[in-house]
């Protein structure tokens, strides 16, 4: 995993227009829409940020997200068990040809790590309910449910220990 660089700006958009057209023909609403959301200016915007982490394989990227500390209005009313000290999770996508191969599982445990390196002590996540591949995958990684309040969205929420060594643990 690495940060993404602006000369792979086309490449993003194009990776977040796959994701959505293949989302799109399945039972995932995820409300994504690539012009509005992750349009070409948030990926850009986050690419200029340090913001955007890819995975790449075989010269093509397979994953990627944004990770930052701003939330969106919603996560307000969240009753987090930590909310100082945290980033959230934003945009994570794994390409369609990965989906199913384990590479979804390894990215988002190289994105911990890397939150890790950051200094944050919590990663903050939502994930739209018909989403079943991220819901499922969230407990796997040991994220607690936090809330399901808001129509479709669920909301998770992983604590780091301060041993020196990752360690992972439900509350």
């Amino acid at each position: 995993m690495k940060l993404a660089n602006i000369s792979q700006l086309d490449d993003l958009v194009e990776f977040y227009k796959s994701v959505i057209e293949a989302v799109n023909k399945t039972g995932v609403r995820l409300g994504w829409d690539i012009e509005s959301y992750p349009n070409r200016s948030f990926i850009e915007s986050s690419i200029k940020r340090g913001e955007m982490v890819i995975e790449i394989e075989g010269g093509k990227i397979i994953a990627c997200a944004v990770i930052n500390d701003r939330m969106n209005d919603e996560y307000n009313e969240v009753p987090w068990s930590v909310s100082d000290g945290a980033c959230t999770i934003h945009a994570l996508a794994t390409a369609p040809s990965n989906r199913g191969d384990g590479t979804s599982d390894a990215f988002l445990k190289d994105v911990e790590n890397y939150c890790l390196t950051l200094g944050y002590n919590t990663i903050h996540l939502d994930v739209i309910d018909s989403n079943y591949p991220a819901y499922n995958m969230c407990p796997v990684h040991l994220w607690q449910t936090k809330i399901n309040h808001f129509c479709r969205i669920q909301f998770f929420q992983i604590n780091f220990c301060s041993r020196p060594i990752l360690c992972l643990y439900p509350e």
